[in-house]
């Protein structure tokens, strides 16, 4: 469905030859089996009357079982991204966010890490509830619990300024870690002369604190505050579209960093499978089966392989031909009926089909006397 976008389910099994499709016809599914199932699809035992503090069971047990899946099959490099990301969803449900700096504003808030090639390495649902660490905000706790497997191994952790701040600075300093990333300026106990310092173009200001971290300021277009515990105030000379401009090594680490997670949703918004009216917990299941796992499989082949890299598109192809098995191997050409007022398909796609008949037959009626009407398979 990603690959062949179409007004509705049910018409990729129109027989109108504005929406004709042979494959449909050939797996032998039809739209009534394909709709029971897609209306029972669940993911975690029900269990009546019992009341948890969890707003997503539902979607959980397969969230930690395809995340634990995402841990086990890759180890990333030193460097992790922590940034958040946006599933779009205009129905009433009590964690639906707005965010009017993403492209979906309204949707459910997922906090991802990623590495720099975009692969995604932990992902969490926000749930409007979550645990917080001593001495840290509810933001600093979150990159924490995400990026917990990774800590006390000297790599460096890339955040903006939502959840970046001198605590969790100090805190990842301890467990041997670095921090990387722009800064609010309403932050607590920021050092007043880089917070409140008047720069030129091209002009920056630093301090450092006890060899743990420096937060310094530089001004471009508009002023830019960061953090770091892995850089000094040195820069270096970078080409843009308006010529030579030195930038702080601190900032051209960070942009090239942050580009991971950007690239992430990008591609998770290509030829995407998400349909309007799927149930919450159903979106969250096709956006991590068919967007993240998908795009995670490219980044390992991509790797590994000594061949030309993949797109998303070729990924997508390929795993629908390995599911699908036969009736996806091969390519039909077939000729529309010559009227262009005709409606119908001809008479060689419908008996291609797995419904060779079609004709009026008597239904036959049940135990308890009463008729059960079916869609016809010719007309649908």
């Amino acid at each position: 469905m990603g690959l062949h976008p179409k007004p509705s389910i049910e018409h990729y099994w129109k027989l109108d030859v504005l929406y004709y499709n042979p494959l449909m016809h050939r797996i032998n599914m039809s739209y009534n089996r394909f709709s029971s199932i897609l209306r029972y699809w669940h993911f975690t035992e029900v269990q009546i009357g019992v009341v948890g503090e969890q707003r997503t069971p539902k979607i959980d047990p397969l969230v930690h079982k395809v995340i634990n899946n995402f841990c086990s099959l890759y180890i990333p490099s030193d460097v992790i991204v922590a940034d958040e990301s946006m599933v779009k969803f205009h129905g009433k449900l009590i964690i639906r966010t707005y965010n009017p700096a993403k492209a979906d504003h309204y949707g459910m808030k997922i906090y991802k890490a990623c590495t720099i090639n975009s692969y995604t390495w932990s992902y969490q649902i926000y749930s409007r509830s979550s645990h917080q660490l001593e001495g840290l905000d509810k933001p600093g706790s979150t990159v924490i619990q995400l990026t917990e497997p990774l800590l006390d191994a000297g790599g460096i952790i890339v955040a903006h300024n939502y959840y970046t701040s001198l605590p969790l600075a100090e805190y990842l300093k301890g467990r041997n870690t670095d921090l990387c990333g722009t800064l609010r300026k309403n932050k607590r106990n920021l050092p007043k002369e880089v917070a409140k310092a008047k720069l030129r173009t091209g002009e920056q200001i630093a301090r450092q604190k006890d060899n743990l971290y420096i937060v310094l300021k530089w001004h471009d277009k508009r002023d830019v505050l960061m953090i770091s515990t892995c850089h000094g105030d040195s820069m270096s000379n970078v080409t843009t579209k308006r010529g030579d401009v030195l930038k702080p090594d601190a900032l051209i680490d960070y942009n090239d960093a942050k580009k991971g997670i950007d690239i992430s949703d990008q591609l998770a918004s290509l030829h995407s499978a998400l349909r309007k009216g799927l149930t919450w917990y159903k979106k969250k299941a096709v956006h991590i089966l068919f967007q993240v796992a998908i795009i995670n499989a490219r980044c390992i082949y991509n790797e590994v392989a000594n061949g030309p890299m993949l797109t998303v598109l070729q990924v997508q192809e390929q795993l629908v031909r390995h599911l699908l098995g036969p009736a996806a191997s091969t390519t039909e050409s077939y000729h529309l009926l010559r009227s262009s007022i005709s409606c119908s398909p001809p008479r060689s796609l419908i008996a291609s089909s797995s419904y060779s008949g079609h004709s009026l037959q008597e239904i036959p009626r049940n135990a308890n006397n009463k008729l059960v009407c079916k869609r016809c398979t010719g007309c649908i």
